[in-house]
Parts: C-alpha cells; structure tokens; sequence
C-alpha cells in the first residue's frame, strides 16, 4: 500500500528569520535550515520508498498565529484510507495542532506516541477515549528506521542534547499506536 506522508509544518520562514531552535542548531539563518530539512526529509522518505507533501504551515518556532491547519489537511485527508497523527506526547506545539486538525476531519485517525518525546513524557493515551497498541518491530525493520533516520543531520545532535540515547536501538524498536476506543 502506497504511503503518503503530509509534512504540515514545511513552510518557508522569511529572509533573515532565525528561529530558537535553528539557531541552538548552528543555523545562519532559517530560510535556508528549512531548505535542509526539506531535503533531509524527502532523503529519508525515499529510503523507506514514501511519498512527501510539504505544506506551507510555518513551524512553531518562527511565531505561527491563527493558521487554519484543518483547512489545509482537508483536500488532503478527505479522501485517505488510514490516516495518522502524532499524539501530541511531550506538548510540542506543532504536534498538538496538527493532531487537533487531523482530528476534527478524521475523528478515525491513529495516534502515534511522538518519539522522542514519549521517551521522557510517557507512553499514556494523549486523550480520553484512547487505547495504546504497542509493537515492537524486528532488527531489519529497526535497521531500516535508523538509517532514514540518519538523513535527519540538522536535528539529531539537537535531540541527542535534549533526550541522550533517545533514538537508540532499543528506542527505535517500540512503536505505540492510540486507536479510539
């Protein structure tokens, strides 16, 4: 089954913007670190043969206010077999809009435990009404995550600061899924 995967927070920040994140990363500038990521992420999705959307929704970090993520999603989502969100583990900004848009359109979507949030934060249901379904996935497949994974060079050491060995074998071997009950 052919695998789509909606990048909602891929916009382009404006020139001269440095976001905290992207600037605790080293950034010069935004505009171009987004472009990176850009490129980091079709790079790891190739790797596990996954399609891309980038949406132009603007990443927490350079000040999104009132974007109407459910309208964005929706041509997307309107027609979607399984559709998945983030759960929204750990608080981050984006996560919590984008489950909460994703939701309001497909109140039948899978939740996913954030990693590497969930390592700190807990692997409980994100919401009333939600069940976990936890996997553990085989060497092959844990192989294949971490090297797609490894596309992600603008990001990792950040991570790796926030969260140590967060994004271990071991780490990248569970998986937890919230369907609603």
């Amino acid at each position: 089954m052919p695998v789509t995967v909606l990048d909602v927070c891929a916009g382009l920040p404006p020139v001269g913007a440095l976001g905290e994140w992207d600037a605790r990363g080293g950034a010069a500038g935004s505009r171009a670190r987004m472009q990176e990521r850009r490129a980091e992420e079709l790079a790891a999705l190739a790797d596990v043969g996954a399609r891309i959307i980038l949406l132009d929704l603007l990443d927490w970090q350079y000040g999104p206010e009132g974007e109407d993520v459910a309208a964005v999603l929706a041509p997307h989502l309107a027609t979607a077999g399984w559709v998945y969100a983030p759960a929204g583990i750990g608080g981050h900004r984006d996560h919590l809009r984008s489950r909460d848009a994703v939701l309001s359109l497909r109140p039948d979507a899978i939740l996913y435990a954030d990693l590497p949030y969930a390592l700190r934060h807990g692997f409980d249901p994100p919401l009333p009404g939600y069940e976990p379904d936890e996997r553990l996935l085989a060497a092959d497949a844990v192989a294949a995550k971490a090297a797609a994974l490894a596309h992600y060079g603008t990001q990792l050491p950040l991570l790796a600061q926030d969260y140590g060995l967060a994004l271990d074998a071991r780490a990248l071997a569970r998986e937890v899924f919230f369907h609603r009950v």
